[in-house]
């Protein structure tokens, strides 16, 4: 009975967090909200974790691929309609346990810059103040697509990223992604000179592979199992990571290329 009632709850967090999410983002293409758009993004994404590691049950993919879907079907109007053509910027947190003045907050979440142009670069200092549009960089901070399923595996390891190396990340990351949290049938993570190579088939998201009705943020972004592997690997490394090519291939499979900036 005490099982059955955590499972209850846990699910009715998920599916309030699901609800209240794509309540927000139907209010943001309706009316032009971008800053509710943006909030019903971390809403949604966060739902569709929950409902994937609630007391181990795992729910149908497509339950988080039509969730996943309406985040980056807004993301793709609020990059249209800003006219951004630039850059993905995965920028790394800060480490959980460190001591952060209150105007620093901001910088302990895993963050990504979309640039208005391939000259831009993240502003910092704004993203610190809790900016959503950058009028110095000319850009836009969102939530990374792949925040909720980073904070999984970090709780799963019980372990902050910040804390091991590269080397060890590599080992670690596929196996949760394919074992523990069941987002892929098989992955590989593969450092280079200066980022890495990443590979993985079945992923769960099916209508972001899909050629026909794949929404563009995607290219930009990566799904959610591609951006996370981006924000593991800035947080690990603490350097800001992009994804510099993309693969897409048939069986929802991808092979990512990610590239370390200063």
């Amino acid at each position: 009975m005490r099982a059955r009632t955590k499972n209850n709850s846990a699910k009715g967090i998920a599916s309030t967090f699901l609800a209240l999410g794509i309540g927000l983002l139907a209010f943001a293409m309706i009316f032009n909200q971008q800053i509710a758009a943006f909030i019903g993004l971390g809403l949604t994404f966060w739902g569709a974790v929950f409902l994937v590691t609630r007391t181990g049950t795992f729910v149908d993919g497509s339950l988080l691929d039509s969730s996943a879907r309406s985040s980056y079907t807004t993301l793709d109007r609020m990059i249209t309609d800003l006219k951004y053509n630039g850059q993905s910027y995965y920028i790394p947190a800060y480490p959980q346990d460190v001591a952060l003045p209150d105007y620093l907050k901001n910088l302990k979440e895993p963050v990504t810059f979309i640039s208005e142009s391939f000259d831009g670069k993240p502003s910092l200092d704004e993203l610190a103040q809790g900016k959503f549009i950058s009028t110095r960089s000319h850009g836009l901070f969102i939530t990374s697509p792949g925040a909720g399923i980073l904070t999984q595996i970090e709780r799963q390891l019980q372990l902050d990223l910040s804390k091991i190396n590269l080397t060890e990340l590599t080992e670690i990351l596929p196996k949760i992604l394919t074992e523990n949290l069941s987002l892929a049938k098989n992955a590989d993570l593969v450092l280079t000179s200066n980022g890495a190579h990443f590979k993985a088939s079945s992923i769960v998201y099916n209508s972001l592979y899909d050629p026909e009705s794949r929404p563009k943020s995607v290219s930009l972004l990566g799904c959610p199992v591609v951006s996370a592997v981006a924000s593991a690997l800035a947080k690990t490394s603490g350097k800001t990571v992009i994804i510099q090519e993309q693969i897409p291939s048939a069986g929802n499979s991808v092979y990512a290329s990610y590239v370390f900036v200063r």
